[in-house]
């Protein structure tokens, strides 16, 4: 019987990996993931574990020693921990990582007492979960999936293993606690509102357990298969130091801070960027690129809807880390995003160039390359293939990333 139930609930978590992709246009209401014949896409899972306080520090850490080399490297700026809260779901973030137990039980809280829990790529977890159960000790486990429809994913897509002789903790449904409730999306809520409540920025605004509605600072983050290798929603352990000359979101700095939000009509100026440290005599070429959501064109959605916005080459290892690219070459201008064009993700990639300066080739034609499969059109790039061109690797030396969403105010 034990076998039996190990052997379908690992076809359950194989149903929710593989999925068929979310429409992005509609709500949550009455919507089912692939086990049940429906088309929400998992995006990540969340593994908690509750009660029992005093046997926390020991599951974490027999859990992140046993899978240490799925973590983040040594060294990371965040060390074990998630670079991010416990809204973000994305799937081109690939390591397993920690949220703290900050969501003690309150009136905001999901859950009835108090907990922890780690957040698991759908590739690992599988053997995540069954490692999980192996150390239970005297934690009650829950495994649920993260879609972007929050609301159910805690009530409806959720594994209970309760410690033997306690009750299922559940989940406080009379908690404004799920603020987003749209597929493949989520939230950064340490770049959103820092030091804030884990509810994206919106507390005053959502309707208590309403599933069909979201949080106005929801993204899109799920990675379509085409997609999947051609960038990653996160940063680098040392961040690349980008910084626009306007606030963001709630009144923050310009300071991108691997995640927060822009008005798109306040960034019609390229951002300031600057780097350390660097390679005394070296040059560098900076990448930027959108990823539309999904009011964008279909012709911005095709061929895995990666936009061109900002290529500056050139760059040398002085200049780059004063900040000034007045000798740099200007590849590609800089293109700010669209305000009429909805939500959109950028992402701002540094790479060496190994060879030294690169004679760029200009973006004057939008034939493409056979060899390359790069394209000079900016609503359907292979960035990948202008850096193969070039002769440049496909690892950022450094990265960050913000989103940008339509305003109508002025």
């Amino acid at each position: 019987m034990a076998l039996q139930l190990v052997v379908s609930f690992m076809a359950f978590l194989a149903w929710g990996v593989l999925g068929h992709g979310p429409d992005y246009e509609r709500s949550c209401e009455n919507r089912s993931w692939t086990l049940d014949g429906g088309d929400l896409e998992v995006m990540s899972w969340h593994i908690h574990y509750f009660e029992n306080v005093s046997d926390f520090a020991r599951f974490r850490e027999e859990f992140i020693a046993h899978f240490r080399h799925l973590f983040p490297a040594n060294g990371s700026a965040f060390g074990t921990s998630c670079p991010f809260g416990p809204n973000y779901a994305s799937t081109a973030y690939l390591q397993m990582c920690f949220i703290p137990g900050d969501c003690t039980p309150s009136p905001r809280c999901p859950f009835t007492v108090s907990q922890e829990h780690f957040n698991i790529p759908v590739q690992h977890v599988s053997e995540a979960w069954e490692f999980a159960q192996k150390i239970q000790g005297s934690v009650t486990l829950m495994l649920h999936a993260n879609t972007g429809c929050m609301h159910d994913d805690h009530t409806k897509r959720i594994k209970w293993l309760p410690f033997p002789g306690m009750n299922t903790p559940g989940v406080a449904n009379d908690a404004l606690s799920f603020p987003c409730n749209m597929p493949g999306t989520g939230c950064n809520d340490s770049a959103v509102e820092p030091g804030g409540p884990e509810q994206c920025g919106c507390t005053r605004d959502l309707p208590h357990t309403e599933q069909s509605q979201s949080c106005k600072n929801c993204i899109p983050m799920l990675v379509e298969a085409g997609q999947s290798g051609a960038f990653a929603l996160t940063c680098t352990d040392t961040p690349l130091k980008a910084s626009y000359g306007v606030r963001g979101s709630n009144l923050h700095s310009g300071e991108l801070h691997c995640g927060n939000m822009f008005k798109a009509r306040d960034l019609h100026v390229a951002p300031n960027i600057t780097h350390q440290p660097v390679t005394e005599g070296a040059y560098y070429v900076l990448v930027m690129l959108g990823i539309p959501g999904v009011s964008s064109s279909s012709k911005m959605l095709a061929q895995g809807g990666l936009t061109r916005q900002w290529i500056v080459g050139n760059i040398a290892s002085a200049d780059l880390r004063a900040g000034d690219f007045e000798h740099a070459m200007a590849v590609s201008p800089y293109s700010s995003p669209d305000n009429n064009a909805g939500a959109m993700t950028l992402v701002l990639l540094l790479f060496e160039q190994p060879a030294g300066p690169i004679k760029f080739q200009l973006p004057t034609s939008l034939a493409g390359d056979a060899t390359t499969g790069e394209a000079w059109d900016p609503d359907s790039w292979n960035h990948r293939g202008f850096l193969r061109r070039h002769g440049v690797g496909t690892n950022p030396l450094a990265s960050n990333w913000f989103a940008a969403y339509p305003s109508s105010d002025v």
